[in-house]
């Protein structure tokens, strides 16, 4: 699960871009739950541009690869 103890995430953001600000921690399940609470009463938000299932991650890596995505591109893992 997300959080988990040498949990992982990406992000292609351009570090130092304008508008983009990169916030770097080691996430533990506590950070994830906050983290959850912003997210869930407004006070974080994370655009999401396109959402694709595992089975289309090809999918996702080239309309990434194509530019001109915005937000985050979310491939989920059920």
């Amino acid at each position: 699960p997300a959080g988990r103890r040498g949990a992982r995430m990406a992000s292609i953001a351009e570090i130092g871009a304008p508008g983009v600000t990169s916030v770097f921690c080691r996430m533990n399940r506590t950070d994830l739950t906050a983290l959850t609470d912003l997210a869930e009463t407004g006070r974080l938000t994370v655009r999401v541009g396109a959402t694709y299932p595992l089975e289309r991650a090809a999918d996702a890596q080239r309309a990434l690869a194509a530019g001109g995505t915005r937000g985050k591109v979310v491939v989920e893992i059920r």
